[in-house]
């Protein structure tokens, strides 16, 4: 009975010391398959080209890989350090204006791999995708700015003569008053940061009455032009105005103002679409 027990308790022990190497092995097969396939791909930076801005959190970059062993060696250069420097862990900072290369060398599975990055540095920036010069009297029209490099920021919208044109200092929809001119100003109240513009107003008249523009907020939403998938066979005529009205829907879609030409364009495909459905 002594001896079939001690059989017993020697058998376990050596279950439980195979499932403790089944177990760790378990762990170092994938661990060093990941590794085997590290080296095998050809490692390389995430990005080629990258743009920084100067004086806050957005003037640094830390340059990261794929496909990197963790025995591989890395090393840093740059083309010029006037403009932005790297240090020995591939921390890319920006120093002044302009653009430069940065040189990555990578030493893994005994070849040596190079990757370039692109660094341009700029100085943050709003950018007005929209600007418009020029605005007929009764017109609404949203002024779109777009801030590049700023952090958390805080833009606000002013205009020097109000009787010429108001703007909504959170929303940037410029409401055109009189004739004359003015200046916008879009301005980031955390860095201080602005973009200025001359606008002229003209009086409304007949002739320039469709050129006045609207706010879409306004419009029914309920009707949306959908271009037809297949303009083969169409003239050049009808594939612009397939263009046309793309082009206006989708500044409905994103809140920006058209003119009243355009809305009525819009409101005459709208009926059109109607009547063939009716049909």
């Amino acid at each position: 009975m002594e001896i079939n027990n001690k059989r017993k308790r020697a058998g376990r022990r050596l279950a439980y010391v195979l499932a403790s190497l089944l177990l760790a092995l378990a762990f170092l097969v994938p661990m060093a398959s990941a590794e085997v396939q590290a080296a095998a791909k050809t490692p390389k930076t995430t990005v080629s080209k990258k743009t920084l801005y100067l004086g806050n959190e957005n003037a640094t970059y830390q340059i990261r890989f794929k496909n990197l062993a963790k025995s591989a060696k890395v090393t840093y250069t740059t083309a010029d350090k006037k403009i932005a420097k790297v240090s020995s862990k591939g921390v890319i900072t920006a120093v002044a204006k302009g653009k430069t290369t940065i040189t990555v060398k990578i030493t893994q599975n005994k070849k040596t791999y190079t990757s370039k990055i692109a660094v341009t540095v700029k100085k943050p920036y709003v950018w007005l995708s929209n600007k418009t010069t020029k605005l007929v009297q009764g017109s609404d029209f949203q002024l779109i700015a777009n801030p590049y490099g700023l952090v958390e920021p805080k833009l606000k919208y002013s205009s020097k003569n109000v009787l010429v044109a108001k703007i909504d200092a959170e929303t940037g929809m410029i409401h055109a008053r009189g004739a004359g001119k003015t200046t916008i100003t879009v301005t980031d109240k955390t860095s201080g940061t602005s973009v200025s513009f001359t606008l002229k107003v003209v009086e409304r008249t007949e002739e320039n009455f469709g050129e006045v523009y609207i706010d879409t907020a306004k419009m029914d939403k309920e009707y949306v032009y959908t271009a037809p998938k297949d303009t083969e066979g169409l003239s050049e005529a009808e594939v612009q105005r397939i263009e046309y009205l793309t082009d206006i829907q989708d500044r409905i879609t994103k809140g920006r103002s058209i003119t009243m030409q355009e809305m009525t364009d819009y409101y005459e495909e709208k009926r059109a679409s109607e009547n063939e459905s009716e049909e």
